[in-house]
């Protein structure tokens, strides 16, 4: 479970993006979390992730009060808008890339293991440049899974695909999701994403 409790936060002094926003996810719920752009959707993935310093506030993670916590200790993945891959590496070593600490044995396995549930097995000796833009999203997806978080992070993962890669898309996703009833928080400004993800919808006012 996930809790933020009257999370506060601007990037200047002037215009709060967020005031007293409150929010519980449930173990493996999926919720999304729709508004027009500058509402604050981003920005709770980063508060959420650690990518942005809380002001006033407290997230909690299973009970645990997470608000100091490293980036690399909360076991929340995040997939950014535009996947974020490194252009130089294999799709292999993309995946891997957060498995440093772990024998080359371990990550092998791990990462043979989540590119077949996200079905890339065939891609991991390519690079970036020579997959699709739905292939980067699974590449995106299966290098947050391997680490094994307890939250799943995805900011408008949809956004750059054309309407029948973006349904196929979803659709896999929402499998996966429905399998490994992950906790998912989405960012979307279209209702349309949520929709397809089951997911329970969170307004933000702007």
């Amino acid at each position: 479970m996930i809790k933020l409790n009257d999370i506060y936060f601007s990037y200047d002094t002037s215009t709060p993006v967020l005031t007293d926003f409150n929010l519980t996810v449930s173990p493996g719920e999926i919720i999304a979390i729709q508004g027009k752009s500058g509402s604050g959707k981003s920005t709770i993935l980063r508060l959420i992730a650690g990518l942005e310093k809380i002001q006033l506030g407290n997230i909690y993670l299973d009970d645990k009060l997470i608000n100091t916590a490293p980036v690399n200790k909360r076991s929340v993945g995040y997939v950014f808008q535009n996947n974020a891959l490194f252009p130089h590496l294999t799709i292999q070593k993309n995946i891997e890339y957060g498995l440093f600490n772990l024998t080359r044995q371990v990550r092998k396995k791990a990462v043979l293991d989540v590119a077949k549930k996200v079905d890339i097995l065939e891609l991991l000796q390519r690079y970036p440049h020579e997959i699709s833009g739905g292939q980067k999203q699974r590449v995106a997806i299966a290098r947050t899974l391997v680490t094994q978080p307890k939250v799943l992070l995805l900011d408008e993962p949809f956004s750059a695909l054309d309407t029948e890669l973006k349904a196929t898309i979803q659709s896999d996703i929402k499998q996966l999701l429905d399998d490994l009833k992950i906790t998912t928080i989405l960012v979307t400004h279209d209702i349309k994403d949520a929709m397809a993800l089951n997911a329970r919808i969170v307004h933000l006012d702007t």
